[in-house]
């Protein structure tokens, strides 16, 4: 069935000649749209776009596939449809070459094609980024050392004046934030210069650009005050209190003058001087008067305060402390071109870019003295159209890149712009949303460009995009939100096929904590709505569109959005479990906050220096040497001073039991140190989890598996860190404090199945481009970050950096003209992204939307908030700037909605008490589950004061099955297999710890045959048809998905994987690829009777629960095709046995497992049980 296209969506389709910009808001298909236009395009031969002919520049390498996967399906169902269509045939050939690519891969191709143009080693190599950190690091202190050798006075009355006593951290930061922040922008250069001419200011302050713009700041806020007090003198007069009335308009007269003129700076400090707030005297007794007076004393207060800015300083003084710190700001500019010069130069000895170079070097390559150059000619002519998708993400970098490549004249132009200004929320990666609002407001008002709207929403119910029109139309304006929410952008229903409802109003939940803890009343809260709304009684109820029908909620419909992840996310995600609700967090963000990874840290700071005494005393304190507290305390009164590590040296001469105990620590980390030095860090690691057992330790505990994972990690890392060419323990933690000091982190995210019936946790940047049926948006109180605003040096792309003044004589601070201008700005921005943020979280509900938030003194708050003027459409434009949380813009909308538009869904406010909160489980369950000890099932239980008897019995209770407390509860299917084989049921294996040595670098990498063999599993886990092995290869290396190792190894192994591509089993695999009718790598989880592998087995039944992986599982018509991949090389020791014997007798035992779990967890049925022996090239059936 063809899709029907609204008329603005056919309008972005067909629309020819010229830039065009579409907007496109929230759900409304704007990829189908690209998709559609691109292929309709394509197709025709009357067009003359070749596939080879466009660029489609996403950001995202996810976007770039889906974009080019959705066109290709469409061109291959097209091809279907007409054989014979040999235009349509070459099209499809020539996808192959289309540039539907990151703005970041285009550039790496016109480097690679023209790298001789601007010098580049054609061997250059993306760096990866934590080789860039430390990197950067080692440049920036030799940068600072040869300042100091140089003993520069400028240099060194810079550090004096602005970092502390201890070190210089401080002003290091600052030029790595200077120089990050410069990259962002297409010229450095005329950046720094333009820092250093923000402070060649003129005498006069009226004459004064900043002046000027600090004054029409404040004149913002200003004015809103001013009119409220009118306002209120005329409530008064109304009211009978006429006199006071006047007096209020008689105190604010000297600004009137100011309202119709022009404003300089003299002219508003005079009128500030000239202002004096007049006494009330109002009649004894008169309650009517309180109002009033309350709310003239809130205004009297913030015009005071705005006044301290025109009186505590003459505008002569601002300058001449503006004008004080230009040689400080000479000196770090000087330091930061340095800085940039001498870091590119060590980038170009090791061969390596980073992603910002990617950007600046194509930008020079295409560029000619600020012209295009002849490369940049030539693209122009080859790209009949470039399509930039999510435009309002765009930097200026990428912006003048795209400028470059395209057709100058926009009235005929061949530009493609896609994107929704609302939903641009990444700022702090330098997006410029003024890019497409410049252009969205001038393609309107001339005929230079087109612009294109598209306002329906084909995600959500017509209730969701009622509540959350109300609430927009009422805080987006151009003054604080950039943008004004007016007609043109409100959502429009797009997806007529949602049946009624009476469930679906959007909601607004508060809850006052009054005592407790904000963070676990919301958490409490959420679940306890959560409960609510999957109530098997009285569930809410999701529309199913497939069987255009109702159907009950379950956990998998919901999702909570979070502003950041955090302590607030961890809390939440503690609370639902304990409510027993299923739950998944994309946690990854508090990966070194992770206990496990804490105490590996301090073990291997300990090892790196011993004399550190917090990681000293962690190690000691932790499962790895578990010295009590009592005996830590000993150690340290055995000697005071000095480190805690002198300290365990003092206890360890001792002939005491702690003493003998310190003595073998000591020797221990003594060994340890000894081994770092002649290991590679990487072994190293692997070692220590080894000999201390910290990592089988942790995979015992609670959330065993994403622990080891953890720790996993940490290996992995210090691989990819030796990879890079450093070495050493120090470098390495030296890496890891920089990741914790930028806020990074490298776990990797867990992958969730999407028919997981789990509530989902994420943060609302993560949720962006998804949808869910409900969607609770949490933490609505939870204050803005200012964290920006408070820095004691600010950056700001217009006005440059800001610096405290310094009086050296009295050693004082005092904030600076140039900082309160750019606090302002960043204030105004940060509250227009915050709304934008907010946006893309309303607008993920399809079907139920809820924002919850916990509010102190609720009452008394809903009774301000109640005082909003009802009569604009618009909230006081003074209210919405000085928004601490979404709350402040929320609520007041919410209790004004029904006002405005009486035709739409009212919102539902519901106020909840600390009494309707879900209880939490009662004793008797938790009684229950401790009974379940006995059978050895994991348990999850909230341990509390009232049941301290009944863990004290559980934990002192005899347990029957004494055989069961020697045998894992999870076994592998190797395990098991091993258990059948050696028919015993125990075996023990002595560890003795060896001296570990770096292989020798002429040996070169080699890998053992176990990796070899996992190496041939990762490539038919990666291999899709119809490309060979060799170009799939090449294009695994390219993006980085295999390792050159693996790459060589494969390559190596070409003829092996070639053989069995080419096998029976091996054709009938890529041939069930084609139709997705393979799994591969597909784990599973079975229970499994332990008398199976223990024959002195006498306790219950299916108490061992078997984990494995499957390599290959084919659908064969109606049954399976089991296939695993084997890579041994096979020695046959009986006459006339054959290597396929070996093999048959080897694994028999685990395919069989393999079929008895599939079939019983799928309910499939396997007809064939295969292996591939790449080794003899043969495939061996299993009877």
């Amino acid at each position: 069935m063809s899709v029907r296209w609204t008329e603005e969506q056919q309008q972005a389709i067909s629309a020819r000649g010229g830039h065009i910009l579409v907007s496109a808001a929230a759900g409304s298909g704007k990829t189908a749209v690209l998709v559609e236009r691109l292929t309709q395009r394509l197709i025709d031969p009357e067009d003359e776009l070749s596939a080879d002919r466009i660029l489609v520049a996403t950001f995202t390498n996810a976007a770039a596939r889906e974009m080019k996967t959705r066109v290709i399906e469409v061109m291959d169902q097209r091809i279907k449809e007409a054989p014979d269509d040999l235009y349509l045939k070459k099209q499809r050939q020539l996808m192959n070459r289309a540039q539907i690519t990151t703005i970041h891969s285009f550039c790496l191709s016109i480097l690679r094609e023209n790298y001789y143009r601007i010098g580049l080693d054609p061997a250059f190599r993306i760096a990866d980024e934590s080789e860039l950190l430390l990197l950067q690091d080692d440049v920036l202190e030799a940068v600072f050392e040869s300042f100091y050798a140089s003993e520069d006075p400028g240099f060194y009355d810079l550090i004096d004046s602005y970092t502390s006593d201890r070190d210089d951290q401080a002003m290091l930061t600052l030029i790595s934030n200077l120089y990050r922040f410069s990259r962002s922008l297409p010229d450095p250069e005329a950046f720094y210069a333009h820092l250093i001419s923000q402070y060649d200011q003129p005498i006069d302050p009226d004459d004064s650009p900043l002046m000027q713009r600090l004054v029409e700041l404040e004149w913002e806020s200003l004015s809103n005050v001013l009119g409220r007090y009118r306002e209120l003198a005329f409530e008064l007069e109304q009211s009978g209190y006429t006199e006071m009335g006047q007096m209020m308009r008689q105190d604010i007269a000297p600004f009137t003058s100011l309202e119709t003129s022009a404003r300089h700076w003299s002219m508003v400090a005079l009128a500030f001087q000239a202002v004096e707030f007049g006494r009330w005297k109002s009649p004894r007794g008169d309650e009517g008067i309180k109002p009033f007076q309350a709310e003239r004393t809130r205004l009297v207060a913030e015009f005071k305060k705005m006044k301290e800015l025109f009186v505590q300083k003459t505008g002569v003084d601002y300058l001449e402390d503006l004008r004080s710190q230009l040689r400080h700001v000479e000196t770090i500019v000087t330091l930061v071109r340095q800085f940039a010069s001498d870091y590119l130069e060590a980038k170009q000895q090791r061969g390596i870019v980073d992603f910002s170079d990617l950007e600046h070097f194509a930008l020079e390559i295409l560029t000619d003295e600020g012209q295009p150059s002849d490369v940049a000619k030539l693209l122009k002519e080859r790209f009949v159209e470039v399509l930039v998708d999510e435009y309002q993400d765009t930097n200026e970098v990428q912006e003048r890149i795209i400028q470059l490549v395209s057709k100058t004249d926009e009235a005929t132009g061949n530009l493609f712009m896609v994107g929704d200004v609302k939903q641009s929320i990444y700022k702090f990666r330098h997006a410029e949303p003024g890019l497409f609002l410049e252009k969205f407001k001038r393609f309107q008002q001339t005929d230079v460009g087109t612009r294109i709207d598209l306002t329906k929403n084909f995600r959500s119910r017509l209730e969701v995009l009622d509540g959350t029109n109300q609430i927009f139309r009422q805080v987006m304006d151009e003054t604080v939100g950039e943008i004004d929410y007016d007609e043109a952008a409100h959502l429009r229903l797009g997806n007529l096929s949602y049946l009624e409802s009476k469930q679906v109003a959007p909601e607004l939940l508060l809850i006052d904590p009054l005592d407790s803890e904000k963070e676990e009343v919301e958490a409490r809260a959420i679940a306890t709505r959560i409960l609510e709304l999957v109530d098997s009684k009285h569930p809410h109820l999701i529309y199913d569109a497939k069987a255009n029908r109702f159907r009950t909620c379950e956990y998998r419909d919901i999702v909570v959005l979070a502003r950041s992840r955090g302590k607030r996310v961890q809390a939440l995600v503690e609370v639902l479990e304990q409510y027993e609700i299923p739950v998944y967090a994309d946690t990854t963000g508090g990966y070194f906050q992770a206990t496990e990874i804490q105490i590996m840290m301090a073990l291997l700071k300990t090892i790196d220096n011993p004399l550190q005494d917090i990681p000293f005393a962690s190690l000691l304190r932790s499962p790895i040497f578990g010295v009590a507290d009592r005996d830590l305390g000993r150690i340290r009164a055995k000697q005071k001073e000095g480190s805690f590590y002198e300290a365990a040296l003092a206890m360890a001469a001792e002939e005491s039991s702690l003493g003998i105990r310190m003595d073998e620590i000591i020797r221990q980390i003594q060994s340890w140190r000894t081994e770092a030095r002649g290991s590679a860090l990487p072994a190293f690691i692997r070692s220590l989890f080894d000999q201390t057992g910290y990592f089988e330790y942790v995979g015992c505990l609670a959330g065993g598996k994403s622990r080891q994972a953890n720790l996993n990690a940490l290996y992995e890392r210090a691989k990819q860190y030796e990879t890079s060419g450093y070495r050493g323990l120090y470098r390495f933690l030296r890496l890891i404090n920089r990741l914790i000091e930028r806020g990074e982190d490298f776990a990797e995210a867990r992958s969730l199945g999407e028919d997981e019936d789990v509530v989902r946790i994420m943060t609302i940047h993560q949720s962006k481009g998804l949808e869910f049926p409900v969607t609770i948006v949490s933490q609505l109180t939870k204050q803005f970050n200012k964290q920006d605003q408070m820095q004691a040096i600010q950056l700001h792309k217009t006005y440059g950096i800001a610096l405290d003044a310094i009086d050296p004589i009295r050693r004082l601070r005092s904030g600076t003209l140039l900082k309160e201008v750019i606090r302002r700005e960043m204030d105004r921005e940060m509250k227009a992204e915050e709304m934008r943020v907010l946006y893309v979280a309303m607008t993920r509900a399809k079907e139920k939307l809820i924002l919850v938030g916990t509010v102190k003194d609720l009452e008394n708050q809903m009774t301000t908030w109640q005082m909003t003027p009802p009569d604009e459409v618009l909230l006081p434009e003074n209210d919405r700037r000085q928004a601490k949380s979404y709350a402040e813009w929320v609520v007041p909308a919410v209790l004004r909605s029904g006002l405005l538009r009486p035709d739409e869904t009212d919102w539902s406010l519901r106020v909840m008490s600390l009494e309707e909160l879900a209880p939490y489980q009662e004793i008797s369950t938790l009684v229950e589950q401790l009974e379940h000890v006995q059978k050895l099932e994991k348990i999850d239980v909230p341990i509390n004061s009232q049941v301290k008897e009944i863990v004290e019995a559980a934990f002192s209770y005899q347990y029957p099955h004494a055989l069961a407390t020697e045998t894992a509860a999870k076994q592998t299917v190797t395990e098991l297999k091993r258990a059948e084989q050696l028919e015993r049921a125990a075996f023990e294996t002595t560890y003795r710890q060896t001296t570990y040595y770096r292989t020798p670098q002429f040996l070169g990498p080699v890998l053992s045959g176990a990796e070899r063999g996992t190496v041939l599993h990762l490539a038919m886990q990666l291999y899709e048809p119809d490309e060979s092995i060799s170009q799939q290869i090449d294009q695994w290396e390219a993006t980085e998905r295999i390792t050159p190792i693996e790459a060589t190894t494969m390559r190596e192994a070409t003829a092996q994987l070639q053989g069995f591509l080419d096998s029976e089993i091996g054709q009938l695999f890529s041939e069930r690829l084609r139709t997705n009718h393979v799994y591969r790598e597909l784990p599973f989880t079975y229970k499994i009777g332990a008398s199976r592998f223990r024959k002195d087995w006498t306790g219950p039944v299916d108490d061992a629960v078997m984990q494995g992986i499957v390599d290959c599982l084919i659908q064969d018509e109606e049954s399976y095709i089991l296939l695993d991949y084997k890579s041994d090389q096979i020695v046959t020791t009986e006459v006339g046995q054959t290597p396929a014997d070996v093999l048959r007798d080897r694994y028999a035992t685990q395919l069989n497992l393999y079929q008895e779990a599939l079939e019983a967890i799928l309910h499939i049925r396997i007809s064939r049980k295969v292996i591939y022996a790449f080794a003899l090239e043969e495939t061996i059936d299993l009877i």
